[in-house]
């Protein structure tokens, strides 16, 4: 589960009878209630906080359930070895002047001379996953 700081109450509060001793969801618009066995796991992640965009501080109570592990944010190295993986076919003549590109984009709204209103602003793996696609087709 991706962004669970930007969950609504109701989908917190799902997941909670899931997580807790008794490890089930209910669906209201079934009426039914669904067990989860043993093995089941649950995986979730959000952002920082200072990320902006709405995200809120999960209770303790509820993050205890989780096990915590920080991720550095990638570095330009770290996304040039994923993107050419990813996409072969531009690895030479595109992802180094895209890299680049990112990186001075991002640079510049940090400093604040780019996207003053709406932010806070950032381009990320996501963004360059988006414009490599484009670029191929």
């Amino acid at each position: 589960l991706d962004e669970l700081n930007l969950a609504s109450q109701s989908v917190l509060e799902g997941l909670n009878a899931v997580l807790d001793h008794r490890g089930e969801v209910f669906i209201p618009e079934l009426s039914l209630r669904f067990q989860c066995p043993e093995s089941f796991r649950v995986f979730g992640a959000q952002n920082p906080l200072a990320q902006g965009g709405g995200r809120k501080g999960l209770p303790r109570s509820f993050l205890n359930r989780f096990t915590k592990v920080a991720v550095d944010a990638l570095q330009p190295a770290d996304m040039s070895i994923i993107l050419s993986r990813q996409f072969p076919q531009l690895e030479a003549l595109h992802l180094p002047v895209m890299l680049e590109y990112n990186s001075e984009i991002s640079i510049a709204c940090e400093r604040g001379d780019l996207g003053l209103q709406g932010g806070p602003w950032e381009f990320n793996l996501r963004d360059l996953f988006r414009w490599c696609e484009i670029v191929e087709e």
